[in-house]
C-alpha cells in the first residue's frame, strides 16, 4: 500500500481456479504466517495467499458453503459461512477444530453478517435479521446478546460490520435507515 493510493498489484479474476474468485468477501492478514486469508464466497473456500499475493493453498473445501467473514488470530482461523449459518475454526495447520453456532430463531443467529475475536477468543457477531449482536465463548457458547430492533440510541436496525477497538469497545454499523457507528 502507497500513501498516495498507487496501486501496487491487481490480483484474480472470474472463476473457480486458484487465485480465481467467485464473489470474493471477507479477508484477514496474518502477521505470524505473513499470508492473506480470502473467503472466495461462491467458490465455497477461502483462498490463502503470500503477502504478495502468490496462491498458496484453500482452507475449507468441501466444508464451506458461502464463507463470508474470516479472522486469523495467532492460533486459530475462525470462518463465518453465510450459507450454513456456522463458524467453523481451524488451528494454524488448517484443520478443522471446532464447528460452532448454529441456525436458529430469535434466541439464536439467524442471518450473521459479520464478527470479530478478542483477546480471550470469545466471538462478537452482528445478526442483521435479529438487530443483536451475539457474544459468544471460544467453544460457541453464547455469552451474552444485546440489542433490539430500533432506530433510537442504543437500537439495532440490521447491522452489519462490527469490531473492538483496543479499549475493548464493541463498534457497530448500523446499515438501513440509521446510517451511524455505535460504541457498546
Amino acid at each position: 500500500y502507497k500513501l498516495e493510493g498507487a496501486l501496487i498489484k491487481r490480483v484474480g479474476s472470474k472463476g473457480n481456479e486458484s487465485a480465481q474468485f467467485g464473489h470474493p468477501m471477507g479477508l484477514d492478514y496474518s502477521e505470524r504466517t505473513e499470508r492473506i486469508y480470502i473467503c472466495d464466497r461462491y467458490n465455497d473456500r477461502v483462498q490463502v495467499m503470500t503477502d504478495n499475493a502468490k496462491f498458496r493453498s484453500m482452507l475449507g473445501v468441501h466444508l464451506l458453503d458461502q464463507p463470508i467473514d474470516i479472522k486469523v488470530t495467532r492460533e486459530r482461523i475462525f470462518v463465518l459461512d453465510s450459507s450454513i449459518l456456522c463458524m467453523l475454526v481451524f488451528n494454524s495447520d488448517h484443520d478443522l477444530i471446532n464447528r460452532m453456532i448454529g441456525r436458529g430463531d430469535g434466541e439464536q443467529t439467524r442471518k450473521p453478517y459479520c464478527f470479530d475475536v478478542d483477546r480471550d477468543y470469545n466471538i462478537i457477531m452482528s445478526d442483521s435479521s435479529n438487530n443483536r449482536v451475539y457474544i459468544f465463548d471460544e467453544e460457541g457458547e453464547k455469552i451474552h446478546k444485546f440489542g433490539q430492533r430500533g432506530q433510537d440510541e442504543g437500537d439495532l436496525y440490521h447491522p452489519y460490520g462490527i469490531a473492538l477497538d483496543n479499549f475493548g469497545r464493541i463498534i457497530v454499523v448500523c446499515e438501513k435507515d440509521t446510517n451511524c457507528l455505535q460504541f457498546f
